[in-house]
């Protein structure tokens, strides 16, 4: 059975490698996806095989993303 994403948490980054070991090997998330110069953006997508979510984190070279907003910016979601 297919199972199509329903939610999509997109954000940008300074530090993509960075991030990307935190949600793969802190986490426990898979590299669903990876992209690099998309119209000068390098990306990578990461979640769990099958769930009907998942994270991309975005990098444009030679742009500051900054922090997030606040320090409460969290996203919860429920476990299997």
């Amino acid at each position: 059975m297919f199972v199509a994403t329903k939610l999509r948490v997109a954000r940008p980054t300074d530090d993509l490698e960075k991030v990307t070991r935190f949600y793969r090997d802190g986490l426990g998330f898979a590299v669903l996806y990876r992209f690099e110069d998309h119209d000068g953006f390098d990306g990578v997508m990461l979640g769990l095989p099958g769930a009907p979510y998942h994270f991309e984190f975005t990098q444009v070279r030679g742009h500051h993303a900054g922090r997030a907003p606040t320090a409460d910016n969290l996203l919860v979601l429920p476990s299997r």
